[in-house]
């Protein structure tokens, strides 16, 4: 994190023309997403989006996912009045659907296809559906797909403003997508990753009942890879390991929003009923606010927390960024010390519900925008902020930098033996 912060004063690097580039993106469109509750009933699931102008009889635009058991499936899209949502189960495998085949479209209270309403102020929309034999997709749109289509498959069709979401796909941590390289483009592409790489919640083997899941979480331009030692220690006959992979330029609360809706889902399908969760740097803030989302709804299956080096206090680089930067990284805007999102995560106490372990690291390094006492990414100060300090049940301080933290011995010794509950 320190690393890529510090291009900060690298104000003509490509990084930053990168970041240009996606930020306009992010400006122009919106993201719809939605859960088809039965997906794992029916073979070859694919989401649909179509910018339909259902007067003049055509479709502008449209794309497709493949959805899985879970049922997830997303898509950045331009416009706010006329994109339709739909999704249905390619039964005969011939690409296309064909009437009788289970669908869901979304629909208005009348029953009758209407286009997604974009939440105001978010520039997002969260919908749930369920496929059914009974379901037609409307023939005036799909006649105007097939214009739409000609000749073309429908990967040419495709305008490939699909977001992957894996929920419980087993991964192998050496996979290049989790590399630090491309935790980097994350940071700096927070609408061109998840496009590309995709988003969600891996295992590293198949789910098993009678071990309990430990949620890891890594922070601003890191990497599934950071929790590598981490994996080959932890009790494999007593935890099964899970790694969130998603854009760590993105804001913290869409994040946190995220993760709250992946965890829910991966539960309801599995129902377990205890999950731990580790988080580094970042991704303690984004875990806490997943964390109190969660309980908040009234869930109760959240164990213990392990925080290790969190900026609860704010990030002074992410600060300077701000102030200083041709194009500001949507993450630091909650970064800044005393930004809203901080506030917010505070707003509610975990002590007593969750026992939350701080650790954090103290080997200072001479910084032109960290005060003296720091671990060469964050303050001292800020790690050890007194909200967060005061509502964890042990606050222990190591001797490492930001990042040799996570492979020192005491810290791997502390955060297991927290888990068991010691």
């Amino acid at each position: 994190m320190s690393v890529v912060l510090l291009a900060v004063g690298c104000t003509g690097c490509a990084n930053f023309r990168r970041l240009g580039e996606d930020l306009k993106f992010i400006e122009k469109t919106h993201i719809i997403t939605a859960t088809i509750d039965n997906a794992s009933r029916y073979p070859r699931v694919y989401g649909v989006t179509v910018d339909w102008d259902r007067e003049a009889g055509k479709i502008d635009s449209a794309d497709f996912s493949e959805i899985g058991d879970m049922g997830i499936f997303g898509f950045f899209v331009e416009g706010t009045e006329r994109h339709y949502l739909m999704a249905f189960s390619d039964s005969d495998d011939d690409g296309r659907y064909d009437e009788g085949e289970p669908a869901w479209i979304h629909t208005g209270a009348d029953g009758e296809a209407e286009p997604v309403s974009i939440e105001p102020g978010t520039g997002r929309a969260r919908l749930r559906g369920r496929l059914s034999p009974a379901t037609s997709l409307p023939a005036d749109c799909l006649a105007a797909a097939r214009e739409l289509r000609g000749d073309r498959n429908i990967e040419e069709v495709a305008r490939g403003w699909r977001i992957p979401v894996e929920l419980g796909t087993i991964a192998e941590l050496d996979d290049p997508k989790f590399s630090t390289e491309r935790g980097s483009m994350g940071y700096w592409e927070p609408a061109s990753y998840p496009m590309e790489t995709g988003i969600g919640i891996y295992f590293l083997e198949a789910y098993d009942p009678t071990r309990i899941p430990v949620l890891f979480v890594y922070g601003a331009a890191g990497s599934p890879q950071d929790w590598r030692i981490f994996f080959e220690r932890i009790d494999r006959r007593k935890y099964q390991p899970w790694f969130l992979h998603y854009p760590t330029g993105r804001r913290l609360d869409e994040t946190g929003t995220s993760l709250n809706n992946g965890v829910k889902i991966l539960q309801s399908y599995y129902g377990f009923s205890k999950i731990h969760v580790v988080a580094h740097s970042m991704g303690g803030l984004v875990t806490r606010d997943f964390i109190l989302k969660n309980l908040g709804e009234g869930n109760r299956y959240i164990g213990r927390y392990v925080t290790i080096s969190t900026p609860w206090g704010g990030q002074e680089f992410a600060e300077s960024g701000v102030k200083r930067a041709p194009s500001v990284i949507p993450s630091w805007l909650d970064m800044v010390p005393g930004s809203d999102f901080q506030e917010q995560v505070f707003d509610h106490r975990l002590r007593g519900r969750v026992d939350h372990l701080l650790m954090y690291g103290h080997r200072s390094k001479r910084s032109l925008v960290l005060p003296k006492e720091n671990d060469g990414t964050v303050s001292v100060k800020s790690q050890t902020d007194r909200r967060a300090a005061k509502d964890a049940v042990e606050v222990i301080g190591f001797d490492e930098d930001h990042v040799s933290i996570l492979s020192n011995d005491e810290v791997l010794r502390h955060a297991f033996r927290h888990l068991d509950g010691g």
